[in-house]
């Protein structure tokens, strides 16, 4: 029988994932320090987002989720949400392509960086219609289909699943989160009822999962969790972990998403104050 502790300290490394993870932090790490030399104004608080971002995807491909992946639905669904929900829109909050603009490293130069922005291509994806129906088309159609028992079978198909669930989250928080330039952001309202969609569909998800009488993957009907549960208690508390994921992590999204926009129309205001002011009184001042 494999206890808690067990679960807590298993540890695998997947050489592949993780060197991807390593080089994106060994990039943000120089780019970082060129950008030092010559200013001192960049937020620390990014830095703490990027470092935890890549913290959550070290422990989601390496650590406890990834270990007993093959034989608990519950982890599994864990390691998922942990990239979806946590790694993502960490490093989006880190403003990661405001630092390679204003670093300007020499292996990506600003004005190639900027063509690329600009690209029509990357306007299209980072529509919020393009965005929300990529995330919840790979989110539903990777559970509710016959690919999330062949990824548990086979190593590839379950790294494309990753990696397809990392681009989606990134591309679905980019409208929500996202503080880099680039394509233009949906007003602020709109932003907030773009996330709040969101829950639904993971409700839905969850819900078509936890409430199934039957195993909906022959791989854990054969691979039962080694801590006593059955697979199909197992596979309930997967779906339960969707659903309640949506209405623990979307709401202090939304708190801070409103506080975003309240800041905003404070600045805003702000700058209106100024410019309708009385010049004589500015020169007065």
């Amino acid at each position: 029988m494999v206890g808690a502790g067990d679960v807590l300290t298993a540890w695998e490394l997947d050489t592949v994932p993780t060197a991807g993870i390593v080089l994106v932090g060994l990039g943000y790490g120089v780019a970082r320090r060129r950008l030092h030399r010559t200013d001192h104004s960049w937020a620390p608080r990014r830095d703490v987002a990027f470092v935890a971002g890549l913290l959550a995807l070290l422990i989601a491909v390496d650590g406890p989720p990834d270990a007993y992946a093959d034989v608990s639905f519950a982890v599994h669904m864990a390691q998922h949400l942990l990239i979806q929900l946590v790694a993502a829109p960490l490093l989006l909050l880190a403003a990661p392509v405001t630092l390679l603009l204003r670093a300007d490293p020499p292996w990506l130069r600003r004005r190639m960086l900027v063509r690329v922005l600009r690209t029509n291509g990357l306007h299209m994806l980072t529509r919020p219609a393009v965005t929300f129906t990529a995330f919840a088309a790979v989110l539903v159609g990777s559970h509710l289909s016959p690919v999330y028992d062949l990824a548990l079978r086979n190593d590839t198909v379950h790294a494309i699943e990753h990696a397809a669930y990392l681009a989606t989250a990134l591309l679905f928080w980019w409208p929500a989160v996202g503080v880099d330039p680039g394509p233009a952001k949906p007003a602020h309202a709109a932003r907030l009822l773009y996330v709040l969609l969101v829950m639904p569909v993971m409700a839905f998800l969850g819900v078509a999962i936890a409430s199934t009488d039957r195993v909906l993957y022959p791989h854990y009907a054969a691979h039962p969790p080694p801590w006593g549960a059955t697979a199909l208690q197992d596979q309930h508390l997967a779906g339960t972990l969707m659903w309640v994921s949506g209405m623990v992590t979307i709401p202090p999204v939304l708190v801070l998403m409103l506080l975003r926009w309240l800041a905003q129309d404070d600045r805003m205001h702000a700058r209106t104050t100024v410019a309708t002011a009385n010049p004589a009184q500015i020169g007065r001042r």
